[in-house]
């Protein structure tokens, strides 16, 4: 083989190796203390396609956000609890995207990032899919711009 046609091919190897790498990442799915699944991701238009096309499985959806620009945040640390005090789910987020299927019942959620700790409560019923969306002030974010003054 000419040393051209190898280097091409050592290339072309390295190319899909690379695609190969970008694309494993993927969504995360577990279950609670309970046995209650969920999927965590939202990593990318792919992953955000995917979690909103079985969100209707999920009677619970957080979102976990900047609070001024809207941009998605990972890596937030979570923590819920049912109405008796119990830890059903405690772990830090792959993704801004976390759906689970908990059953009836009153939770608390705990959100926290970078030292800012949110809570929320949430009342599952019957039929029911709760949105909480949790939108955090991250220090040296954008920004809007100040209005110009009257003249």
């Amino acid at each position: 083989m000419k040393p051209s046609l190898i280097r091409h091919a050592r290339l072309l190897a390295l190319v899909a190796a690379t695609a190969t790498a970008f694309s494993a990442h993927a969504l995360m799915r577990g279950t609670t203390a309970d046995g209650s699944p969920f999927v965590e991701g939202g990593i990318g238009a792919d992953e955000t396609t995917a979690l909103e096309a079985q969100r209707d499985q999920y009677s619970l959806w957080l979102i976990t956000a900047v609070r001024v620009s809207g941009a998605y945040l990972a890596e937030v640390q979570l923590r819920i609890t049912d109405e008796r005090g119990r830890v059903l789910l405690e772990r830090k987020m792959s993704g801004p995207w976390l759906l689970v299927n908990l059953p009836l019942g009153r939770y608390e959620l705990q959100a926290s990032y970078r030292g800012e700790t949110l809570r929320r409560t949430a009342t599952i019923h019957a039929g029911d899919h709760h949105q909480v969306i949790f939108h955090f002030g991250v220090q040296g974010e954008m920004q809007p711009p100040p209005k110009p003054e009257a003249r």
